[in-house]
């Protein structure tokens, strides 16, 4: 069976640090798989590395069967929500789906993915002026613009209340229902536990242990 994410004893340093050490997993069935631990720990520095921003100095990453830096620059078919890599502050919602909806392929209806992540398709506040959780919503809804395989969401329950939260996890298993792969980090073990298949603890720059979560 191929593999959809194979990271094969990956390493890098950061300012002459060891911040990923030997980091090796792999994902053969769809499903969602929770990456938990502190602060620093590695957990985005790892997703970083899968989706192609990072360059490991010695090990290799595939995603789908294609190895990063050889086959492919970047993860292909493959969404994503990191806070760094945020929206523009002076553009709506709207208008933020829709620079991305010109370089997609094909267009997609933008007003039902945004009320889709529960945000309102005629909110003409712009990105910088949302509260975090409005943020977070509209970067999940960046992640599925093109409906993607695999979806790599680093600690989307941050600045979620109790509806928030509950929200996404039911955005989250309707994402499994489909079939498709979600890595997701969370400082939250219980969200995690709620809806991973798998989890994956991670300290300092290294996977400790992995458990499968009982049906």
């Amino acid at each position: 069976m191929e593999s959809i994410v194979k990271v094969d004893h990956v390493t890098k340093k950061l300012n002459h640090l060891v911040a990923l050490d030997d980091v090796s997993f792999e994902i053969t069935e769809p499903g969602v798989y929770g990456f938990v631990g502190p602060n620093g720990s590695g957990k985005s520095l790892i997703f970083k590395t899968v989706l192609g921003f990072l360059k490991p100095d010695s090990g290799q990453v595939l995603v789908f069967g294609r190895q990063l830096r050889k086959d492919t620059l970047f993860a292909e078919d493959t969404g994503f929500s990191m806070v760094e890599y945020a929206a523009l502050a002076d553009k709506t919602g709207r208008q933020n789906l829709e620079l991305m909806d010109m370089l997609a392929s094909e267009s997609h209806d933008l007003d039902k993915l945004l009320r889709y992540v529960g945000l309102d398709p005629k909110n003409s506040r712009r990105y910088g002026e949302y509260s975090l959780g409005m943020k977070q919503r509209l970067l999940l809804a960046m992640a599925m613009l093109s409906d993607p395989r695999l979806l790599v969401l680093d600690e989307p329950t941050n600045a979620l209340d109790e509806d928030g939260q509950e929200f996404l996890k039911k955005l989250v298993l309707e994402q499994k229902a489909l079939g498709k792969t979600l890595l997701i980090s969370s400082h939250d073990k219980t969200f995690i536990e709620d809806v991973a298949d798998g989890i994956y603890y991670v300290s300092e720059g290294r996977i400790r242990k992995n458990e499968k979560i009982a049906e």
